[in-house]
């Protein structure tokens, strides 16, 4: 008769490791596995006793949970898991299931000596006797707390995305709602304009109501851009003549400023854009060169060279902090206190994004007490 197999079972029935040499003897067979399994520093790998206790150790296991071999070595298996954990019968569960099927598996946090928690992932294998009899248990930890940063850190990433996408779209549904009465208002205003009402209040709530309504604009546009349905309608159109009439109708704000405008454009400078953006960008830095210098000149000049029309609206205020040059054209960015200037610091990255939207380019030079001048790069034909 063959002799008989007497190394210990594995969960279900598999046999502990055989090194292939027939006159390798039990006790080198043991030796040569502990001393594989103890260098091991990936996984805490130990054996428990058939009531739970630790009554072998590896390096790995000391890395993860931080206790020497003296220090663990005869204490139950619980002193791994949170105080709720086995309070909720977790650590017995585990041994009853691998007893019954061989194996079982959680996943959860785990503590470390010092009282830190990890995340982990452990398994635990009954060790049997060629009889049947259990031995203990094979217990296997890994170390899993910078996989489930990573997934929360995921998870987080999506959930901010959602709260992007829903609260543009609740912007463009409120944004939508406003107009319709905003409108309403202001033709109401218009007509008792017209029709001779009391000049001083009529002119006032108009000037309100249109604030309001290029609020609501604003709102639109960002919402726009961020669902990727800012559309451009282009048509040929003469941006020189487009910045004079802008310049123009802030004619009473820019005295109001107390702002000399100085305005260069020799010639015409035709290309194929979008007018209305194009009204917008002007509006947007010429209305910022006399929101941000009071009492300062502001210069706007228009030219084109090699296919290139060229915006340049410059002022004499206290410019733009160093680091902020960039930083200005994100949304809800400002390089100054909203309390002394107020607004939603949007204006910016509007124009930024209309302006690319059209193949140009916008940049700003500035410095402290020196002024900005921000230029404004677009090709003719696109």
């Amino acid at each position: 008769m063959p002799p008989q197999d007497r190394r210990p079972t594995l969960g279900g029935g598999e046999r502990a490791p055989d090194t292939g040499r027939a006159d390798v003897s039990p006790l080198e067979r043991q030796v040569d596995f502990a001393a594989l399994v103890a260098a091991v520093e990936d996984y805490a790998i130990f054996m428990l006793s058939p009531d739970g206790h630790v009554v072998s150790w590896n390096a790995g296991a000391q890395r993860i949970k931080q206790y020497r071999a003296e220090e663990i070595l005869g204490r139950h298996f619980s002193v791994f898991y949170p105080p709720e954990d086995v309070a909720a019968g977790t650590c017995a569960r585990m041994l009853e299931t691998a007893a019954r099927v061989g194996r079982a598996e959680h996943e959860g946090w785990r503590v470390r000596k010092d009282g830190s928690r990890f995340w982990a992932n452990a398994s635990i294998t009954a060790v049997r006797a060629p009889n049947g009899s259990l031995l203990g248990f094979a217990k296997v930890t890994r170390d899993l707390t910078t996989r489930k940063q990573a997934d929360e850190e995921r998870i987080r990433l999506v959930q901010a995305r959602e709260a992007i996408r829903l609260r543009d779209e609740f912007l463009i549904i409120a944004a939508h709602e406003l107009k319709t009465p905003l409108t309403a208002l202001g033709l109401q205003l218009q007509r008792l304009e017209r029709t001779g009402g009391p000049s001083e209040p009529v002119a006032s709530a108009l000037r309100s109501a249109r604030r309001l309504g290029a609020l609501v604009d604003t709102l639109l546009d960002v919402s726009r851009i961020a669902t990727g349905q800012l559309a451009l309608e282009r048509q040929d159109c003469d941006l020189a003549a487009l910045a004079r009439e802008v310049v123009e109708r802030w004619c009473e704000e820019s005295e109001r400023a107390g702002c000399p405008v100085t305005f260069d454009a020799p010639s015409a400078v035709r290309g194929v854009w979008d007018p209305l953006r194009l009204d917008q960008v002007v509006e947007n830095l010429f209305g910022n060169a006399i929101k941000y210098a009071p009492g300062k000149p502001v210069r706007v000049s228009v030219s084109a060279r090699d296919g290139v029309a060229e915006l340049t609206v410059s002022d004499e205020g206290p410019g733009i902090p160093a680091g902020f040059e960039s930083r200005i054209f994100g949304r809800f960015e400002r390089a100054s206190d909203v309390r002394n200037y107020g607004g939603l610091g949007l204006g910016l990255y509007i124009v930024r994004e209309i302006v690319q939207a059209h193949g140009g380019s916008i940049s700003v030079e500035s410095g402290r007490e020196k002024g900005a001048t921000f230029r404004v790069l677009l090709p003719v034909r696109s």
